[in-house]
């Protein structure tokens, strides 16, 4: 194979049973960029390789535009990245691309790969690579190899087919600099087509300024990685670059917990208010409450973070407990206060259904929740996925199969809702719980107040009202039927 052109592909996922979110919030949720997949873009034209990346909802593409598209730039390499709850998606476009480009090479990437290394290659005859682990710490030796000739054994982080063997070496190490990396390659998308259901502006980004989670959360995949984290120097580069190369002026921070490092953070909003970046871009951040301090949210606020998500999970000791969250409610209560008093905007994540819930337990996470002054909320049931404690050790010893592993073998999504062996509260009655919560939250006068005064243009306060509107009509279209 030469390798002289490449196609990266974003394309769109359906809704499946095993997803933990409101479908109503979901379907307001926006659209992002895949910041991943532009990360991957950006090393490839470092090694000289031509680049066609296809946002197939941000760029409007249907499927015949799409295939009229990839004949005409006629790419050796279409890369794709994975989640394992939308493997049948990408599947599919795997199985499309092969069918009027037979000859091109089908290269996958993400979480997935991490978790399933092996098996979908086997699965799915189709692929022909898989990126496991980092792809600045593959790619580079990948292009090398295919450039010199020279075969792929021993090179780590990358699955290949050997006629009709599958060889793999063993993942790619971490990379320790990040620094190193190049920016995401936003010139090749439409940055002002994305935004998120809460954003203000809709010239948006997502970003990442560290890697890893040092905390242990069950739930989470990334909880207890390694956490390697960019200079404050580093981020500035790049928050000038959006703004200055891409007219971006909002950024949304994806980091598990921007606030690990104080000392990181208040550097980087001292970089941030003396480059005058502060006043031009918006940005927000997820934290932790036991990581963050006034010293800190006075930083933040001068830098020019405007809103802080925090993932608060439950208003139940013992619930946080058995999510290993590290927290206490008089911590929450407290930082909430300061992030308010300090003029930042909060938005509260809460779990459903977590090991323990009890109605009574769900019912203490609504009162603490509508007790905080939280500008927004969201209350999702808890779903276990692959690669996280909640998996191998609250569900997979309790039923008959590994649910995930069984599922990408599947020639169609599962529809039947996996189960929670960890709460007796059936899954129709959690949603029912998460959905009341929902509204019970945001139909308040006090909170009905503090989202028009969070509305900082009229595009938001369009969004906040169709949601509203769907919102109501969904809770009137399930009370009906529940009556009927």
């Amino acid at each position: 194979m030469e390798l002289r052109r490449v196609a990266l592909i974003h394309y769109p996922v359906n809704r499946i049973a095993n997803e933990p979110g409101n479908k109503t919030v979901m379907k307001h949720f926006g659209h992002m960029p895949n910041i991943q997949l532009l990360y991957v873009a950006a090393i490839f034209e470092q090694l000289s390789v031509e680049v066609e990346f296809i946002d197939m909802v941000g760029m409007d593409i249907t499927e015949n535009l799409l295939q009229e598209k990839l004949l005409s730039f006629d790419p050796d390499l279409i890369c794709l990245s994975i989640f394992t709850s939308h493997f049948h998606n990408a599947v599919s476009y795997v199985r499309f691309f092969k069918a009027f480009l037979p000859q091109v090479k089908i290269m996958i990437g993400g979480v997935h790969t991490s978790i399933y290394p092996l098996e979908t290659m086997e699965h799915v005859r189709e692929i022909d690579y898989s990126c496991v682990g980092e792809a600045e710490m593959v790619l580079p030796e990948f292009v090398r190899r295919i450039r010199n000739h020279i075969e792929f054994y021993g090179l780590l982080g990358l699955i290949w087919r050997k006629n009709d063997r599958i060889e793999y070496a063993g993942p790619a190490p971490l990379n320790n600099d990040i620094d190193s990396c190049p920016f995401p390659a936003r010139h090749l998308i439409p940055n002002s087509v994305y935004f998120n259901f809460i954003s203000s502006y809709r010239n948006y980004t997502v970003f990442n300024s560290s890697r890893g989670c040092p905390y242990r959360c069950i739930f989470c995949e990334a909880g207890g990685t390694k956490w390697r984290a960019r200079s404050p120097e580093n981020i500035v580069a790049e928050f000038k670059e959006c703004y200055e190369k891409h007219g971006i002026r909002e950024i949304d921070i994806f980091d598990s917990s921007f606030t690990i490092s104080k000392r990181r953070v208040l550097k980087l909003c001292e970089l941030l208010q003396k480059s005058g970046l502060n006043h031009k871009i918006s940005w927000n951040v997820r934290s932790r409450v036991n990581t963050i301090d006034e010293e800190v949210l006075k930083a933040l606020k001068i830098g020019g973070c405007y809103r802080i998500f925090y993932g608060i999970e439950s208003g139940d000791t013992e619930i946080l407990k058995s999510l290993r969250k590290e927290i206490s409610l008089d911590r929450v209560r407290e930082i909430i206060l300061q992030t308010k008093e300090n003029g930042i905007s909060s938005f509260g994540y809460f779990l459903i259904g977590s090991p323990g819930e009890t109605k009574e337990s769900a019912m203490k996470t609504i009162e603490f929740a509508k007790s905080l002054p939280l500008d927004f909320a969201i209350f999702n049931c808890l779903t276990a996925f692959p690669q996280t404690e909640l998996y191998e050790k609250y569900y997979k010893p309790y039923v008959k199969n590994d649910f995930w592993a069984d599922y990408i073998m599947q020639p169609k999504p599962v529809e039947t809702f996996m189960g929670r062996p960890w709460t007796h509260i059936p899954d129709e009655e959690l949603r029912k719980i998460a959905h009341k919560a929902m509204l019970e939250f945001y139909f308040r006068p006090v909170q009905i107040f503090r989202t028009i005064r969070s509305i900082r243009s009229p595009n938001q306060f369009f969004r906040y009202v169709i949601a509203a509107v769907d919102m109501s009509l969904d809770y009137i279209r399930t009370h009906v039927q529940k009556i009927g």
